[in-house]
This record gives C-alpha cells, structure tokens and sequence, in this order.
C-alpha cells in the first residue's frame, strides 16, 4: 500500500489516499465501506473508494478524511505518560471501539500511529477495518475480532505507563501508584491472561479526564523520557576485548545455563531434584521454541497464583471463539460465485479493458454479489399467499365439478317418521266459542 497526503479543493482540507497494492484490494476496499457506516466522529472518515485507471494501470484507492492532532505514536514509546492520561486514552479508545463492535465492526490492527488526540480532547481512531483488513493479508494481523482490538489497547497501556516495549515489560516495571483496577489490567497483559473484551478495558479505565486530554500535548514536554531515551545506550567501542575461556569452563557454564532454565520451567518439588548433569540444554531450547512458552523469573511468576498460572498454561493452545467462527466465515466466504450480471460486465470488461465505465459497473457489481444480501420479506409473503389461494381455487373448482352423490337413494325415499300420538290442548276447546 502507498500512502499520499492530498489537498481536498472543494472541504479545502488535507486527506490521506491509500492507493492499494495489495492481494485483494477489493476486499481492502469492502473493510472502508463498512467502516463508513459506523456514525461515530470517534473515528477517521472514509470520504471515497474506488477504481481508477492510470495509463495502463488499474488502481484501486480509499480516500479518509486526516485527523488533526498529536498522534499517541508521538508519545507510546518516548515518554512515561501519567497514569490517569493513560488510562484515559485507552478507555476513550475502547468506548469508540465498542460503538464499531456493535455494528459487526472490529479494527484489527490497532497501533499507537491510528489514534489522535484533537486539541479539543477527542480521541479520533484512523484505519477502522480496513487496516485490519491489509494486516490480516499480510500475516500481521490477528485477525477481526474483538479480542484483538483489547489485547492491543492493553499493550498500549503498558507502552504509555512504561514507556517500554510491551513485550519487554514485566510486573516488577509496573508502576504501584495505579488504581487497582489498571493496576490489575496492566499485570493481566504482561502475564498474557487478558483482556478478552473492551468492556474490561473501559471498567479498569474508569471515566475520562477531559481536561487532561485536552492539555496533552503541552503536558507531553513534561512527561519524563522512556528509560531506552533517557539513558542511551554507551558507544560501542571499535575493538572487541579479547576473552579467554577454556573448554571445562564453557562446558560447565552451559551446563549451569540449562538447569536455569530446567528450574524456571519445573515446579518447586522439581527444580531441587535438577542436576546439571541430567539436562540436556538442546532438548530444553528445542521445546521452549515448539511450545512458545519463555521461562519468567521465580520473582515475577510469584506474583501471579500457581491457579493462574496453570489456567493460562492450559488454555494457551485453545482458539479463542470469536477467532475461531472468523475463521470458519473466512474459508466459507472464500470464493463467492459470480452473479450474472457480474460474469457479464468482467467478460465486457476483459473484451475492452480500456473502458473506465465497464471497469467501474463490473466492480459494482462485484460487490453487490458479495454483499449479503438484506432480508426482504414482501415478496415471500406475496408469494405465500398467491400459493395459497392457488390452492384454495384448485381444491374449490374440484368440488363444484365432481358430482353430486349423495348417500342415500334417491329412487326410495326413506319412510317418513311419525309419533305414536300427538297431544291435544286440555280442556278441550268448545266448538260453540263459549267460555
């Protein structure tokens, strides 16, 4: 993907446009349409998509509008941000993130550069969707999904709070004077146990502080330097020192190393039981790197219970379920046959390529047959209910044509039933009329 800085003539602004070079630009241009429909002025505009052809070329382009501000990636990484601004910019973030997620909208690829901060206080999020979307065709993304829009809010609240890289922190660089509840967000990410949801990441933010982001940037100049800033590395010098060591020294030294490692991975029962003489240093490096797991030191491990511990080396492996039914839509949605109309227009547009009209109504209709389509429920009541009178006709002209059989017979009639005697009124009248 390249990106451009532009000048809108007509809003008079500055835009971004992402010309795509990617392996599906169409599906990169789908995640900017979706994004477009999330109403929230949280996050970045789209202002326009589309296919063009330059020379022989043909492009495909997204165009959103370019947040005024001070990116986070100005400060993640360079400065030790307070805890209740930082605190603010990812609770801020993770409200805006779940404006998207109720709408089936997840970012994806979430990084310090796609927040800004206006000077106004208002946390604008850049690249919704889309930019997930180009990581996951990549293979840096991990995938569109809630949970990875909360793990990378909570590695980003560690980068703010230490001014460190999330992977290099550990509980004992977290700092004390955090309230609980960021306190125990912080220590779930470095242990790798959470969060699972933004609405953890918003419960442990608390509410904003408005003025505070409205101040960053000139609080920024007064925020202390990130320890890698603050105290550069020393200057390395042009001849290496020559160091001897013999054999017996190397071989011990290893093996030393490899019961570390043995007693870092084993429980307490075990790791005495360790010898040097019985572990074989390959083996270990060779299943650290299948499992994936790195050894933490016992005072960091100690922080967190053994329950913990276990459930997290338990469920390490498990896809998580929103990942899991991503990934089955992915594969279902894979190849989406092509409608007519669509089949039409490419086989036009491979006949004349040169047509920008053809090429603009084929990808129309590309999306259309890959756009799922809305239920519309009048014609399949229209049609319900001209099957069922179809079938009332049908069953009433059957019966108005057969004939008439009834069930007795008609050449002899039944006797008429008459009563053994009727009754007479009492007295009997007079025939004279006289009372």
């Amino acid at each position: 993907m390249d990106r451009w800085v532009a000048h809108d003539e007509r809003r008079d602004v500055e835009v971004t446009v992402d010309v795509l070079a990617s392996l599906a630009p169409s599906a990169v241009r789908r995640a900017a349409v979706r994004a477009a429909q999330v109403r929230d002025v949280r996050f970045a505009r789209v202002i326009a998509s589309g296919r063009e052809t330059v020379g022989d070329e043909r492009i495909t382009y997204v165009v959103s509008e370019r947040p005024v501000g001070l990116s986070i990636a100005e400060v993640a990484g360079h400065r030790i941000v307070p805890p209740r601004l930082a605190s603010s910019i990812i609770g801020e973030t993770a409200r805006a993130l779940t404006v998207a997620a109720a709408a089936g909208v997840h970012h994806g690829y979430l990084r310090a550069s796609s927040i800004t901060v206006t000077s106004a206080g208002r946390i604008v999020v850049s690249g919704l969707d889309a930019e997930g979307e180009l990581a996951t065709q990549a293979g840096l993304g991990r995938g569109h999904s809630e949970h990875s829009d909360a793990v990378a809010l909570g590695r980003l609240h560690l980068a703010l709070l230490t001014g460190l890289d999330p992977d290099a922190v550990t509980a004992a660089e977290v700092p004390e004077r955090l309230p609980a509840p960021a306190r125990d967000l912080a220590l779930a990410t470095v242990a790798g146990t959470g969060p699972h949801t933004l609405a953890e990441i918003v419960q442990a933010a608390g509410p904003a502080d408005a003025a505070a982001l409205r101040s960053l940037r000139a609080a920024v100049r007064g925020m202390p330097h990130a320890p890698s800033v603050a105290s550069p590395a020393p200057p390395r010098s042009t001849r290496a020192p020559i160091i001897g060591v013999t054999h017996d020294t190397l071989a011990s030294a290893e093996h030393e190393a490899a019961a570390a490692i043995a007693a870092g991975l084993a429980v307490p029962e075990v790791a005495q039981e360790v010898r040097a003489d019985h572990v074989d240093r390959a083996a270990v490096l060779a299943e650290q790197a299948e499992d994936g797991h790195v050894p933490v030191p016992p005072e960091v491990a100690a922080q967190y219970s053994k329950h913990t511990r276990r459930a997290a080396a338990r469920h390490a492996d498990e896809p998580l379920a929103l990942e899991t039914w991503q990934e089955i839509t992915t594969e279902q949605n894979a190849e989406v046959p092509p409608s007519a109309a669509q089949a039409l227009l490419e086989r036009l547009e491979r006949r004349w390529p040169d047509s920008a009209a053809l090429g603009t109504a084929a990808e129309s209709a590309r999306h259309r047959a890959q756009r799922p389509a809305p239920l519309n429920s009048g014609p399949v009541l229209v049609g319900v209910f001209l099957a069922i009178t179809v079938v009332v006709a049908i069953v009433a002209l059957s019966m108005l044509l057969s004939p008439f059989e009834p069930d007795f017979d008609r050449r002899n009639n039944p006797p008429a039933s008459y009563p053994e005697f009727t009754y007479s009124p009492s007295p009997s009248p007079s025939v004279s009329g006289d009372d």
